[in-house]
């Protein structure tokens, strides 16, 4: 089972992509689930090195609208290069997070995507991040 951690900046648009991809029972053949910082003991302050470093360790692949840029050696962007390996799981960024919520032909396609990033995770072990829906 897949553990899809949501951050907390896309909690309703992570929620709306598994809603869109459960629709014809699908959710029941993809070996993943969703969890949010509040499931995991992470809080909504969480620099993005202590995000990135949990997902690692407990096998998770981050879903984000994309954390700050700004925040120099402390960013998400900054901390993936600095650690990611070769065995490192993706981080997965939503494109557009207001129209998951607003166009549900684009919430499709985020939810198909990350179905099928999902299904062949091993494949993206090393990318540093992929965008949904790409």
């Amino acid at each position: 089972m897949q553990i899809v951690l949501s951050d907390h900046n896309c909690e309703g648009q992570a929620r709306a992509l598994f809603r869109a991809f459960d629709t014809g029972g699908y959710l029941k053949l993809i070996p993943m689930e969703l969890r949010l910082f509040v499931d995991v003991g992470l809080s909504a302050s969480a620099e993005d090195a202590a995000v990135w470093q949990y997902c690692q360790d407990n096998g998770c692949v981050l879903l984000t609208g994309n954390r700050k840029t700004s925040d120099g050696e402390r960013s998400l962007e900054s901390t993936i290069r600095r650690l990611r390996t070769s065995e490192s799981l993706p981080v997965l960024i939503i494109s557009n997070l207001r129209r998951v919520l607003t166009d549900p032909a684009y919430c499709q396609d985020c939810a198909l995507r990350l179905a099928e990033v999902i299904l062949d995770i091993e494949t993206y072990r090393g990318v540093h991040r992929l965008y949904l829906p790409g």
